[in-house]
């Protein structure tokens, strides 16, 4: 070999001998070179929980998200539905009403409470398109 080239082993005891040799800048160098692989394998982790953490927080909104929605379309459904109770609670004091009065009234059509409930049904059912 030639005088520019030194073989150091720096497992076991003559590692310290070296260690008082080599400067303090040399040091750093064989120290991260003796461990780059525990730091590779380190700041490996470090990008896996980064990545892990980003993706998270993407699911979190789009869950975020999908809570929205579903909100809106619940209060969407439960407005739907309320306007339809309303609706045939409505038709049904109608109902309730003309029966009352028809009732109420003397009978000089000749028309029976029968007959009088299908004309208010066939009404209805006209309304709605039946």
């Amino acid at each position: 070999m030639s005088e520019r080239f030194e073989v150091v082993e720096f497992p076991g005891q003559e590692s310290q001998q070296i260690d008082q040799k080599i400067s303090g800048d040399d040091k750093i160098k064989y120290a991260l070179a003796d461990n780059m692989g525990s730091i590779i394998s380190i700041a490996k982790d470090i990008v896996d929980i980064r990545r892990m953490q980003v993706q998270s927080e993407a699911f979190l909104q789009k869950m975020e998200k999908d809570k929205a929605m579903l909100l809106a379309e619940a209060d969407a459904y439960v407005k739907r539905k309320n306007a339809d109770t309303k609706q045939i609670v409505d038709k049904m004091q109608i109902a309730r009403e003309l029966l009352k009065d028809f009732y109420a009234q003397k009978n000089t059509a000749g028309v029976t409470g029968e007959e009088f409930s299908m004309v208010i049904k066939t009404i209805f059912e006209m309304q709605n398109g039946i």
